[in-house]
């Protein structure tokens, strides 16, 4: 009986020490550190539709709330300043490979405040007008 609880034990302290080490692996919180540009975006998934051409501005459409107000605002300031943006409420993403990395890091930029903003396969939570001209210009 002894010997069963001790392989029970061995087992779940090998199941943790392999979640640990896969999160925090080359694609955990040391590499999306890394991978954040000087603008703040940080490298993630393309979106589905997503081009290099074209900011996508993510928030709810057609909506009083201010979040929806901020995304509207800035999508037109973009486009005065001839930057091609795409307003919409919807994004996707297809995770090759289960990569749990890659949907840790969609999950912590997109449950940040609104709008979500996706320049060239990074994304930023509520960025600044500087900050999305620095990263579209600076790619």
């Amino acid at each position: 009986m002894n010997v069963l609880k001790l392989l029970i034990v061995l087992a779940i302290v090998g199941a943790g020490y392999h979640h640990w080490k896969s999160s925090s692996g080359p694609s955990g919180p040391a590499s999306a550190a890394a991978s954040r540009s000087t603008s703040g975006f940080v490298a993630l998934p393309r979106a589905e539709g997503q081009s290099d051409r074209a900011v996508f501005v993510v928030a709810a459409q057609d909506c009083p709330e201010e979040d929806a107000q901020r995304a509207d605002r800035l999508a037109e300031d973009l486009d005065r300043k001839g930057i091609p943006v795409v307003r919409t409420h919807n994004v996707s993403f297809r995770f090759e490979g289960g990569d749990a990395g890659q949907a840790a890091a969609v999950s912590a930029v997109m449950r940040g405040p609104l709008p979500i903003v996706f320049v060239r396969g990074r994304a930023k939570a509520n960025p600044s007008l500087a900050d999305v001209m620095a990263e579209y210009g600076g790619a």
